[in-house]
């Protein structure tokens, strides 16, 4: 179940452009890896604490997830991003160059 939501995320809020669905299977993946981790912790407590990683970065992406959304009305449809600037004039330059 995990691995299934875990794979079901970055359709979901890339692909498909539905944050509110990318939210509610965060939020599922979070709280199935905190069972996990309360499962383990019966059996081995290092087993438990290998996951803790895995459930900060969950936290973080849930927080990149909700903030995303909140500051795009939760709706992504018909956004778009360039890919590269339109103006020539003002080419881009990498971090090494020299401004001229």
């Amino acid at each position: 179940i995990q691995l299934g939501l875990n794979y079901l995320w970055m359709p979901l809020f890339f692909g498909l452009k539905k944050p509110k669905a990318a939210a509610v299977d965060i939020l599922a993946l979070g709280g199935t890896v905190a069972y996990l981790t309360y499962v383990w912790a019966q059996v081995d407590s290092v087993a438990a604490w290998c996951l803790a990683p895995y459930l900060g970065w969950l936290g973080f992406a849930t927080y990149l997830n909700f903030g995303v959304g909140m500051l795009n009305d939760w709706d992504f449809e018909g956004k778009t991003v360039e890919k590269s600037p339109k103006d020539k004039s003002h080419p881009t330059k990498n971090i090494n160059e020299k401004a001229e």
